[in-house]
């Protein structure tokens, strides 16, 4: 389901050509550095537009080819698109495209909520360590010893090693998880409801969820990289039993109030007034889902929504912590820490290893944080380089392409703010 499935095969750092006229867009500029006026900005955003990096259905990008947001969400079947980019630690601007259902109206603006599917996972990371930043969690013990709710059983393979909070966050726990592997639609509910199945159901494969595996430690924890969405399932368990609040509440009060994230929600369903600026999901051939969208028991893993601006927020936050500069939920030190390899990731087309919610990449300069998110109507991608500042956020209510446009334009960002390699 949220399986973080990136096709990307390059280097950021391009140069393609590209500029011309774009139209039919709702955009808001904020931050604007003092050496860049709205004429000059305008135009830039416009060579963006105009210059997406074409790739091919494996991700390779196609030498020489560009094309317009407008000619890509006609290719892949995508009614709407959002975009935030970083610039100097600011939102340097924000702009939707298309709109909120096929078929329909309303247009997408910076205000349209959208589902994050897995880039909701580092949101839930954060929180987690600002729990360990005020010594109510450890990374490092068992976290049976703290879970009430449900505990992992244990097996030949936690004799010696245990699953740990670290372990979960890096997606290093040892867990073979039937829903991630199976990658089947459901225990969903539509856009009017919250899921009646349980995490807990989830992860013992009851026979109410139509899984057939259930979530164990099937190797030695701390051994290897291992993708689980259930994993943060049982993160989202620990994180109600240790602070007894509801999980969205806990969210709302930890991350989303004190980084202004005030258009984000892990609510279900999602409150009216969001509702009323949520996209529709879309299937591959932007058909809208019954029900218009789906929520999910397990919000750690992928119960987010959000629009790129308010990504934008979380991304700048987690830059200054990591650099030492002003912050408002996490230290430097806890930033660095989630930023650091925890486990390598062989033979992944740009991550080399896992933090603590985020993929990695590179060093210096270039090095990056990352985290990407498909469910099967929506895609996000979350990029960012904290040495220099920048970064974006790109979202889309379909996953036509497998959401390769959202790389398309991240390309074309990259091409254009001269991001590090």
């Amino acid at each position: 389901m949220f399986r973080r499935t990136v096709l990307l095969s390059a280097v950021f750092a391009l140069v393609l050509g590209g500029c011309g006229e774009q139209g039919g867009s709702s955009t808001r500029q904020v931050a604007v550095g003092v050496d860049q006026d709205t004429t000059s900005l305008e135009a830039l955003i416009r060579r963006v537009e105009n210059g997406l990096i074409l790739m091919s259905e494996e991700g390779e990008i196609l030498a020489g080819r560009t094309g317009t947001i407008a000619e890509r969400m006609e290719h892949y079947g995508v009614p709407g698109v959002s975009i935030a980019v970083i610039d100097d630690f600011q939102i340097a601007w924000e702009r939707g495209y298309g709109v909120l259902e096929a078929g329909g109206a309303e247009t997408v603006t910076p205000h349209s909520l959208f589902h994050a599917g897995s880039v909701a996972k580092p949101v839930a990371a954060a929180a987690t360590l600002a729990l360990v930043e005020r010594g109510v969690l450890d990374l490092d013990e068992s976290v049976n010893d703290r879970l009430s709710s449900w505990r992992i059983p244990g097996s030949e393979y936690t004799v010696t090693e245990k699953v740990t909070l670290r372990r979960l966050l890096s997606h290093s726990a040892g867990l073979s998880d039937g829903w991630t592997e199976s990658g089947i639609e459901c225990c969903y509910a539509g856009a009017g409801a919250k899921p009646t199945v349980t995490i807990q159901q989830m992860l013992d494969a009851d026979s109410s969820t139509g899984l057939q595996t259930p979530t164990r430690v099937t190797t030695v924890p701390g051994g290897e990289y291992r993708y689980s969405n259930m994993a943060y399932g049982i993160l989202q368990l620990l994180l109600v039993d240790v602070t007894g609040e509801p999980f969205a509440a806990f969210m709302q009060q930890t991350i989303l109030d004190p980084l202004g994230m005030t258009s984000s929600t892990f609510a279900q369903p999602l409150p009216a007034d969001l509702r009323a600026r949520a996209t529709s999901e879309h299937y591959d051939v932007a058909r809208p889902f019954e029900g218009k969208r789906h929520h999910f028991p397990v919000r750690a893993a992928g119960g987010l929504w959000t629009t790129p601006s308010d990504l934008a927020r979380f991304s700048i936050e987690i830059m200054s912590s990591h650099t030492g500069r002003a912050s408002r939920v996490l230290s430097e030190t806890t930033g660095s820490e989630m930023l650091k390899p925890q486990v390598t990731i062989p033979d992944h087309p740009i991550t080399n290893a896992e933090g603590l919610g985020f993929g990695l990449s590179g060093e210096g300069q270039g090095f990056a944080f990352m985290a990407t998110g498909g469910t099967w109507g929506s895609t996000c991608v979350l990029w960012a380089y904290p040495a220099t500042g920048q970064g974006a956020a790109v979202m889309t209510n379909a996953r036509g392409g497998q959401g390769l446009i959202r790389f398309e334009i991240l390309l074309a960002l990259a091409r254009e703010y001269g991001w590090p390699e």
